[in-house]
């Protein structure tokens, strides 16, 4: 398989370092954002550095400067962005309009893949709350890469292991209770669910 150059968004965050890494092992010409804002942040600079040392390329882009952006992704093949959009953080999902934009302005992308990483958002049009407002972000999103015929490939690995099955589904907790169950409603179903049934990885590539 032939290599990509490779530009990771959000590459400091719980995922992002893992694709800068992962990339990296691959053997693809990995390039990193670096937001100009981060320099008060030691600890994303250190890690910066220690992707630098590990032979990424650090790259200085901003979603409030556009040509920054445009700059960047002219240096590549393939753009994955990994920048957060979970709880009440879904407005950073939205800036990907911007990437989108630069992505379409450059021309060169080969392949682009949105954060998705959680819940599909296509699958989920009974949610209601805060979380709905992720997913029609999410949804905004894909609306424009697919508008802007740009190529895309969609990962949604459901979140499932991340957030319910080491709690077993017991909301706010990252492992198994030892003295409780709480039962959400009224605890009067007549079934049972089986969390493992929800692990489903979802995959659209065009």
């Amino acid at each position: 398989m032939g290599k990509s150059k490779v530009l990771i968004v959000g590459g400091t965050g719980y995922l992002g370092k893992r694709l800068v890494k992962a990339s990296l092992e691959e053997g693809h010409e990995t390039y990193v954002v670096h937001r100009p804002e981060i320099n008060v942040d030691i600890e994303r600079v250190q890690m910066l550095l220690s992707f630098k040392e590990k032979g990424a390329t650090l790259v200085s882009a901003s979603f409030n400067d556009h040509q920054s952006l445009v700059d960047a992704v002219k240096l590549v093949d393939v753009v994955i962005c990994a920048i957060s959009g979970v709880h009440l953080r879904s407005h950073h999902i939205l800036l990907q309009l911007k990437l989108v934009d630069a992505i379409k302005q450059a021309g060169n992308v080969k392949r682009f893949l949105p954060s998705e990483f959680g819940t599909d958002p296509a699958r989920m049009k009974n949610t209601i709350g805060a979380e709905r407002v992720v997913f029609n972000d999410k949804m905004e999103v894909r609306k424009a890469i697919e508008e802007a015929n740009i190529p895309f490939t969609y990962i949604s690995a459901n979140c499932c292991a991340g957030y319910f099955l080491g709690g077993l589904g017991q909301p706010g907790h990252y492992l198994p209770s030892t003295d409780f169950v709480h039962l959400l409603g009224d605890g009067n179903k007549k079934g049972t669910n089986n969390i493992y049934k929800y692990i489903y990885f979802s995959y659209k590539k065009v």
